[in-house]
């Protein structure tokens, strides 16, 4: 099967003060392949980045202004509502693409879901957290979502304020019987930065109680709290 070779992807992530991170970013996805899109969701941040980025003024990057910390879900969400193209790239601004992007690219076929291989910088070895076979957890941490599983599986669970929501939208897509690949070979490095989420416990025990309901086929699409809220 041939595939399209002018594919885009929509790379999303939110950002907080973290203007001195932009550059590394920008140079990294936008300015590494004119093929993508960095759409960047920003909560508020007071550090000059609204400047920076508008100062930039690069044809291939998106600041939405949120002006206010949201959560993970909302700022994907958002970011996908605005995103140009059919693939969607999830994403962090503390991250690097050790490959070349012009290889995840080559990945691209029939799969509807793209996971990542990643690590903390100066690690040996990679995740790539993938327990289906064994009825466990399929969590993308960094890949890549075609357009039409959100449409059909729902957006990012708004019911979350930040850990967990990623891991339920890959474990949603994927017990939704949409195609998923995983790309050992393409690498993401996390650098060393101070991580500003934090963990809710209520967002763990929301997690973990629905694995097994989602394995069993009692997958919940409710459009009222997965949609996009502005």
């Amino acid at each position: 099967m041939r595939f399209m070779s002018n594919q885009q992807i929509s790379i999303i992530t939110g950002t907080l003060n973290r203007c001195y991170l932009l550059s590394q970013l920008i140079s990294n996805t936008v300015d590494n392949n004119e093929r993508l899109e960095l759409i960047l969701v920003d909560g508020g941040s007071i550090d000059g980045t609204i400047e920076f980025i508008r100062n930039l003024n690069h044809r291939r990057i998106k600041l939405i202004e949120y002006s206010q910390r949201s959560s993970y879900p909302h700022f994907m969400n958002l970011g996908i509502k605005n995103a140009t193209h059919d693939l969607i790239c999830q994403w962090n601004d503390d991250v690097i693409m050790e490959n070349n992007w012009q290889e995840v690219f080559n990945e691209i076929d029939d799969s509807d879901i793209y996971l990542f291989a990643w690590h903390n910088q100066g690690e040996s070895g990679w995740h790539l957290h993938n327990q289906s076979d064994i009825g466990g957890e399929v969590v993308m941490n960094y890949g890549i979502y075609k357009r039409h599983v959100f449409e059909q599986a729902g957006l990012y669970n708004m019911s979350y304020k930040y850990y967990c929501a990623d891991g339920e939208m890959s474990l949603r897509a994927y017990c939704s019987n949409f195609k998923l690949k995983n790309l050992h070979n393409i690498h993401v490095v996390v650098l060393p930065e101070e991580k500003r989420a934090i963990c809710h416990k209520p967002d763990m025990e929301l997690y973990y109680s629905i694995i097994q309901k989602y394995h069993s086929g009692n997958i919940d699409r409710n459009v009222e709290y997965l949609q996009c809220k502005n």
